[in-house]
């Protein structure tokens, strides 16, 4: 390039000094060669933020242990049997005090246990009856049982689960109810009626005592 500038500026006949034509040349290949230097400086730093964006835009999978949440939805046994034990507090309350000469109601109820879940089982039981004779050739009869149980398993939309033939209560360690209008005999036999019945606990487990 530098060789062509040099026979256009000056040539064997003519003498070196320049005229403003050569000038006006050599500005604009100067500009010329300056632009196509700045796009092509530009052009690579484009070619390196695709690049970027292509690779991180392909995330790897998540971790399904990472992904979970740090607690589990479902609650604990101490606080599985609290949640009981609101709800049948509420439960009560709301029954006792539409019954006929009841005040207001403070209801208290103490749980032994959570629910029991009764799942379905195959079972499989075996006897084997074996004679032996010992040296006195008496005879003796032997016999083994063998007993064996598995859960039946459904298979569901999202997971395994074991086949529910029946949810138990929670068993009721027992209850205080503190009423006004407890003071009054027949009233007190309603509300201990009332919690029995919707309960399920003998009566030796549940306390009525009037409110001031």
């Amino acid at each position: 390039m530098l060789n062509s500038l040099k026979k256009l500026i000056q040539s064997k006949d003519e003498p070196k000094k320049m005229k403003p034509l050569h000038y006006f040349i050599i500005l604009l290949c100067l500009g010329a060669a300056f632009m196509i230097f700045t796009d092509f400086l530009s052009f690579t730093p484009d070619i390196a933020r695709e690049q970027e964006g292509t690779y991180s835009s392909v995330q790897p999978p998540d971790d399904p242990v990472k992904s979970a949440p740090a607690f589990s939805s479902h609650a604990t046994g101490g606080d599985l049997i609290r949640e009981y034990e609101n709800r049948f507090e509420t439960q009560l309350k709301d029954i006792l005090e539409k019954v006929t000469g009841v005040g207001s109601v403070e209801v208290m109820v103490n749980l032994d246990s959570t629910p029991e879940v009764v799942v379905e089982k195959n079972r499989e039981q075996r006897q084997a009856t074996t004679n032996e004779t010992d040296k006195e050739k008496a005879t003796r009869a032997q016999s083994d049982q063998s007993r064996n149980e598995q859960v039946v398993i459904m298979n569901g939309s999202k997971q395994e689960q074991p086949v529910v033939v029946k949810t138990l209560k929670p068993k009721v360690r027992g209850v205080l109810v503190v009423a006004k209008g407890a003071e009054n005999i027949q009233v007190k036999a309603w509300i201990t009626e009332a919690v029995q019945k919707t309960l399920e606990v003998p009566a030796y487990k549940i306390s009525i005592l009037p409110k001031k």
